[in-house]
Parts: structure tokens; C-alpha cells; sequence
């Protein structure tokens, strides 16, 4: 406290690595509220180039910085994050993913406000997989990133369980570092109190019969599990004469993709644009997904059968979580390169036939919790709690 007995305002300064998707700011939004919530006196700016962040509800005391996404202006983001950074003098910075920002467009602000503001802390959030081991240590030994942890992290926060990943064994975290190394296990927003056939109702399904949810993040590839899901779901009617499914399209999936899917679209197989996924999970009986951080979190924390289809890119992060979770009976996958509606079928009757209440006890025995913002939060605490 100070002489005036008011607490003082401490600043976080958050990075968000987010182009195509809704992930990474909808993780760091989630973390920016517990943050916000448990210190009053503390202030919150956001640096990401997704151009949904306007699209979101801000909490009290927050405020972002849009990075321009255009191809070739990465001298110009380098500067405004130096900028911001050295403009806003944080008390913390929280970097999400990328260590050094996107290909080390951060490096130099990080680096700089370390120089000028040495009682400044810096917090790197590392997510439960982030792709190939072998890739992720040549990235981040060409940017220099093992030395950055050494000389320029206090903290290393990882969201995630080391039961199910060892991050600091896959990506070669130096021994001399693991003492700044805490899982804070997964993050995801708060579940809502649901009753099913609430949500149900809304959605002008009957309240019983098995719901199959699939939902592809922000849409922008998700077509092709779309469109298997459909053609899955045709075929299971045959044995679930009264299976129901809404699919979620997403924002960013193109108009003529989406148009498909809404031309095949039935009264038992609904196609929609936006939903709260979340709330649909709690209803539904079995959920289809991409594989991606926080709509895997999601399904778990509510324990829902999952079958994942990992998005088909040269990145393998999705397909690495995809394995792990089946080999601890928590999903099953279809390889991308293997999908249609005949394999996605034969998943989803496993994940339609499993027994909720053995399901839900293997989730809950293998991650024993979801409340990785709250634990993040307390971990935060000696860098924002005290005078």
C-alpha cells in the first residue's frame, strides 16, 4: 500500500499470438479476467493481430493493441510492440506461445524493456503442445530462445498437465531452468451452469435422443470436418433413429463452404454460424472437433466423448494431442488424410456409446481439474499482490 493507504496501480501487458484463429485471445482474455478480478488495482492492454479481439467483450480495466496482419509490415510490428511495451512501463508481461513473439518479433521490445525497466517481470505461458519436438527445438535455438529463458524470464507458466505432456523433457528446457518451470494445468473460461434441456429448447431440439455437437473453431479450415460430420451423422441415423446434430461453422469459414454445408443441412442435422460451444457441449452427447487447445479443454472439462480430426497442416500440435489423449482413452482420431464419413461414423458410434459416467471418471482421474486461470492467477500473485 502506499502512504495514502491506496493500493498502487500495477500494469500487465499480455501478447496474444493469434492470425487465422480464436484461441489464443480467447485463453488470454480468460486469463486477463481472473487477473483483473483478483487485483483491483491492477490495469490489463492486450498486443494481438486477431481481428476478432474487437468482436470480444473486454473486461473493466482492459484494453487491446490491434497488430496490423498485412504480410510484410513486420518491421512496423516490432516497433509498436517495442513501443507499447516501453510506453507502458508493465509491472508484468505475459507472453502467450511464442516466447520471443512470432518468429522473435517481440524479442527486441521484451529485450529492451528489460534494460529500462529491470523491476519489470516477465511470465512466458506455455500451452500443452505446441508441434514437433524436433522442430520446436531448432526454432528455438535459432532465435535464442533457451537464452532468453535464462536472462530474460522470471517465470514459466505451463498450461497444461505434465502427466499427459513433459514439456520441459520434449522441448529441451535446460535443467538450470526447471526451477522456473509450474504447470497450471488447463485454462479454459468458466463453465456455465447448464441444464441440457434448457439449451436444448433453444436450439429447437427435442430434449431427448443423443445431440452429437461438431465445431471447428474459427472455420477458416474446418470445412472438411463439416463435411464428413454431415455425411457421419447420415449414416449413424440409421442406427440412432433419433440422433440430432448442430454444426458450428465458425466466423471465419468462406461464404461458398458454408453455403454447402446449409443446402444439406436438415431439421435433425442443423448447420449454424456462432454458438456458445461451450453451453452445446454440456447438452450434447458427443462432440466432433479439430484438436485445438481450448475446444479439447473445453470437451474434456465437461466430460464429453471427443473424436478429433487435427487440423491438416505442416504443423503436427493437434495430431500430437490427438495421440495422447487416445492412448489415455480420453478421444478417439481420424487422421485428416483418412477422413470421411464412414471413419468419422465409426468414431462417433464410440464416442455415442460410451458409458458418461466411466468416461467422466477417467477424465476426472487423469486431469483432476480445469482451473488453470485460478492456478495461474495464484502463481502471479508475488509479482502483483504486494506493494
Amino acid at each position: 500500500m502506499s502512504e495514502s493507504g491506496t493500493a498502487r496501480t500495477r500494469t500487465v501487458l499480455l501478447y496474444a499470438q493469434d492470425s487465422k484463429g480464436m484461441g489464443h485471445i480467447t485463453r488470454t482474455l480468460t486469463i486477463a479476467r481472473h487477473l483483473l478480478a483478483a487485483y483491483p488495482s491492477t490495469v490489463a492492454y492486450i498486443t494481438t493481430e486477431s481481428p476478432v479481439a474487437g468482436d470480444f467483450a473486454l473486461p473493466e480495466r482492459c484494453d487491446y493493441v490491434k497488430l496490423p496482419a498485412a504480410p510484410g509490415l513486420r518491421a512496423l510490428r516490432t516497433q509498436l510492440l517495442r513501443d507499447t511495451a516501453l510506453g507502458l512501463a508493465p509491472d508484468l508481461v505475459l507472453v502467450d506461445h511464442e516466447p520471443l513473439g512470432h518468429k522473435g518479433e517481440f524479442s527486441e521490445g521484451l529485450r529492451a524493456l528489460k534494460a529500462q525497466r529491470p523491476a519489470t517481470k516477465f511470465v512466458f505461458g506455455l500451452r500443452d503442445i505446441m508441434d514437433d519436438v524436433g522442430r520446436i527445438r531448432a526454432q528455438w535455438q535459432q532465435l535464442g530462445v533457451y537464452d532468453a529463458f535464462e536472462s530474460l524470464y522470471d517465470g514459466i507458466a505451463v498450461y497444461g498437465s505434465r502427466t499427459l505432456y513433459d514439456v520441459a523433457h520434449a522441448y529441451a528446457i535446460p535443467a538450470s531452468v526447471h526451477p522456473k518451470v509450474h504447470y497450471c494445468g488447463y485454462i479454459l473460461r468458466d463453465l456455465p451452469a447448464v441444464d441440457p434441456g434448457v439449451v436444448r429448447l433453444q436450439h429447437g431440439l427435442p430434449r431427448n435422443g443423443p445431440l452429437v455437437l461438431a465445431t471447428v473453431g474459427s472455420g477458416s479450415d474446418g470445412y472438411p470436418v463439416l463435411d464428413a460430420a454431415q455425411a457421419a451423422v447420415l449414416r449413424l441415423q440409421a442406427k440412432f433413429p433419433d440422433l440430432q446434430a448442430i454444426l458450428v461453422t465458425g466466423p471465419f469459414m468462406p461464404a461458398g463452404h458454408r453455403a454447402t454445408l446449409e443446402t444439406r443441412a436438415t431439421a435433425t442435422c442443423r448447420v449454424v454460424a456462432r454458438a456458445d460451444n461451450l453451453q452445446l457441449m454440456a447438452a450434447a452427447d458427443a462432440v466432433v472437433g479439430m484438436g485445438g487447445y481450448n475446444s479439447v479443454c473445453e470437451a474434456l472439462a465437461v466430460a464429453r466423448p471427443l473424436v478429433i480430426v487435427p487440423r491438416a497442416t505442416h504443423k503436427i500440435e493437434q495430431q500430437i494431442r490427438a495421440e495422447t489423449l487416445a492412448a489415455h482413452g480420453l478421444a478417439r482420431w481420424v487422421h485428416p488424410r483418412e477422413l470421411n464419413g464412414e471413419r468419422l461414423a465409426e468414431a462417433l458410434e464410440w464416442a455415442l456409446c460410451c458409458d458418461r459416467q466411466a468416461h467422466a471418471q477417467r477424465v476426472r482421474d487423469i486431469i483432476p481439474s480445469f482451473d488453470g486461470a485460478a492456478r495461474l492467477t495464484a502463481y502471479l500473485s508475488p509479482w502483483l499482490g504486494g506493494d
